[in-house]
């Protein structure tokens, strides 16, 4: 019983890399998108490096102001203050899905041709 055990997270450990590397293949060109409550695209980021020890983060805001932010490592630490309990347990749930998502489509948004909602949480 034990070896099965082991031969099913081993599987789950191989297929895990394998599932990241084809989605980052397959969305590699692809902006990512920051949208308000009501779907209005706020921010589309483009690029993301790191640069002289700070990530650089490129992209367009409102869709006409472009932009190259930074953020410094100390700023990077405050900002892992702002990340709670909930966000850490829902962040496994939230990569799947959007893995799910951008593997296979969206059928419901792409036919109705547009975005859906976020879940309001407030």
């Amino acid at each position: 019983m034990s070896g099965l055990i082991w031969v099913v997270v081993g599987v789950v450990l191989a297929l895990f890399p394998a599932t990241v590397a084809l989605a980052r293949v397959s969305t590699s060109s692809a902006p990512v998108r920051l949208v308000s409550r009501d779907g209005q695209t706020m921010m589309e980021i483009t690029n993301v490096s790191v640069g002289a020890g700070q990530f650089a983060i490129k992209g367009c805001f409102m869709g006409a102001m472009p932009a190259t932010t930074v953020v410094r490592p100390e700023e990077a630490w405050r900002g892992l203050g702002l990340i709670g309990i909930r966000v850490i347990l829902a962040m496994p749930r939230l990569l799947l899905v959007g893995c799910w998502r951008c593997l296979l489509g969206n059928s419901s948004a792409k036919a109705s041709g547009r975005r859906p909602r976020p879940a309001d949480r407030s």
